[in-house]
């Protein structure tokens, strides 16, 4: 009796266990962003503009559509130290951006995006093509974001 009594508890609790696992990612539970831009500016020396106050790091502004973007560069960050840093984002097709990096000089970064995908009501888009002032980009892996050297 002891047996049978095992047997169907057993049985039981094999039968009754279901997958109910959802396969979708808990966005709760994680932080997502897009992948970042990083511009260096340089003179023909390989010397950061930024760095060495050519350009005033806290003057530089990006203008996109109708937002006016401050802070773009991360003075106190090692590894993106003097670096103008943008989030890739927009919409499929060129997106331009105004690099104000004083009164009276503002620089134009085109970047040509397609879709990619969306997790978690995020929309991630790959860069097909960049241009900075008219002059098409080599794009640099840089730790899985992208980077590109501008030489004034």
């Amino acid at each position: 009796m002891k047996k049978i009594a095992l047997s169907l508890l057993i049985l039981l609790s094999v039968f009754s266990c279901k997958n109910d696992d959802d396969n979708e990612i808990d966005c709760s539970l994680i932080d997502i962003g897009p992948p970042n831009i990083y511009i260096e500016l340089v003179d023909a020396n390989g010397n950061n503009l930024i760095e060495n106050e050519t350009y005033i790091a806290d003057n530089i502004t990006v203008t996109f559509k109708d937002y006016i973007i401050e802070n773009v560069v991360f003075k106190n960050v090692p590894s993106i130290e003097n670096f103008i840093a943008l989030s890739v984002s927009g919409s499929k097709g060129d997106n331009t951006f105004n690099i104000h990096l004083s009164e009276n000089e503002t620089d134009i970064l085109t970047l040509n995006l397609s879709e990619r995908e969306v997790i978690c009501s995020v929309t991630f888009y790959t860069i097909n093509e960049t241009t900075y002032n008219g002059e098409i980009q080599t794009l640099k892996d840089f730790n899985g974001d992208y980077l590109i050297t501008i030489t004034k």
